[in-house]
């Protein structure tokens, strides 16, 4: 997947979910992928693969 298109589903979960655009610029990105790593039952993921 190309890093733009994750960044834009995920904005798009988010601010469906209610969250708001400052709400997501202002979180703590790393910590929200390590969550959602944890969710899915995988493998320790880096930025550098995200991004």
């Amino acid at each position: 997947m190309d890093p733009q298109d994750f960044i834009d589903s995920l904005y798009l979960g988010l601010l469906e979910s209610g969250w708001t655009l400052n709400e997501i610029d202002s979180m703590d990105i790393l910590y929200y992928l390590k969550l959602l790593n944890k969710k899915l039952g995988e493998e320790k993921v880096y930025i550098d693969d995200v991004l």
